[in-house]
């Protein structure tokens, strides 16, 4: 887990900031890091519990209304990270009404918050890689066409929208921050950690969807609280500010596995069987000048990560 300094200094004000989707992977990394640095943080998630050392918890939906809540007890944030929203491919092409609530409508509701009670603070919004859609195989630039090809890509980019229409409307504030293949300790889903699973009962031969050459671009989870803290502190930036969150670095799923199976002990021969699900592209790598020149430099290289990883799930209970 990243540690305090992973995060820009503390922007003028009363450092109070709000995050939604704070039980979520990235959400409750970034949760965690602002109250270690010294933030008052105000977290909310449809998952009650965990409150992260939050000074304000609210269990449901996003809604104006709570955050208003929130608002009135710490008060208004002067950066807001709203990671509440659809989270998979697989779940929005099974259910994408409810994707698009989750995403679209909860952007809708953050930002008309902003507009009445913090119209000065800072959104930061964890976009996707989604919206770039059926890469190829050259690095992806903010300015590359948008061509979502599930409804986890689509919302992301209607999200975005909504984004850069308060912002021309309202003169909000807001950095976009498209971020690719996240992981690390603490993420149950998507590739590493359904691969994981499958090798932890170590079977001899593993054959996964696709073909192994599809490329991704990995970035580890403390890397993704630094960008966060640099969105946070960029002061001077034009707004809104858009940023691919990667390494820069193509990555086969072939490799990926392999690395990952390495670092578990496993012995399982891996294979693949030439046919992949809907929704997922050939190849989504970020071209991550941009990001650079605001200052950021990923600090984990893949096997590192994957190593990191290997230690958490063989530290879980059975």
């Amino acid at each position: 887990m990243s540690g305090s300094d992973d995060l820009a200094p503390r922007p003028h004000g009363t450092g109070v900031a709000f995050v939604t989707g704070a039980a979520g992977f990235l959400g409750g990394a970034v949760a965690a890091a602002w109250v270690r640095a010294g933030w008052k943080v105000a977290g909310f998630d449809t998952a009650p519990g965990w409150a992260g050392g939050c000074a304000h918890w609210i269990t449901g939906e996003v809604h104006r209304d709570a955050l208003t809540r929130a608002a009135g007890e710490i008060g208004a944030p002067e950066v807001m990270f709203h990671a509440a929203g659809g989270s998979s491919v697989g779940a929005s092409v099974a259910d994408p009404d409810g994707d698009f609530a989750r995403t679209v409508l909860s952007v809708r509701e953050t930002l008309a918050f902003l507009k009445a009670e913090a119209p000065d603070a800072r959104l930061i919004y964890p976009s996707s890689a989604a919206v770039y859609g059926a890469a190829s195989s050259e690095s992806l630039a903010e300015m590359a066409p948008l061509k979502p090809i599930s409804p986890y890509g689509q919302h992301k980019v209607e999200a975005e929208l909504t984004i850069f229409s308060a912002v021309a409307a309202f003169g909000l504030h807001a950095v976009v921050l498209r971020f690719f293949s996240l992981y690390g300790p603490g993420l149950r889903k998507q590739l590493l950690w359904d691969l994981a699973r499958r090798l932890a009962t170590q079977p001899a031969q593993l054959e996964l969807s696709g073909t192994g050459q599809e490329t991704r671009d990995f970035l580890f989870v403390d890397d993704a609280v630094r960008l966060v803290g640099l969105a946070a502190g960029a002061d001077a930036a034009p707004s809104p500010l858009i940023l691919n969150g990667g390494r820069g670095e193509a990555i086969s799923v072939r490799r990926a596995a392999e690395t990952l199976a390495r670092a578990l002990g496993a012995k399982t021969s891996i294979g693949f069987s030439g046919e992949s699900r809907a929704g997922d592209p050939a190849a989504l790598v970020a071209d991550v000048s941009e990001a650079r020149a605001h200052g950021f430099s990923p600090q984990v290289r893949f096997e590192e990560g994957a190593q990191r990883f290997a230690r958490w799930f063989a530290a879980l209970p059975a």
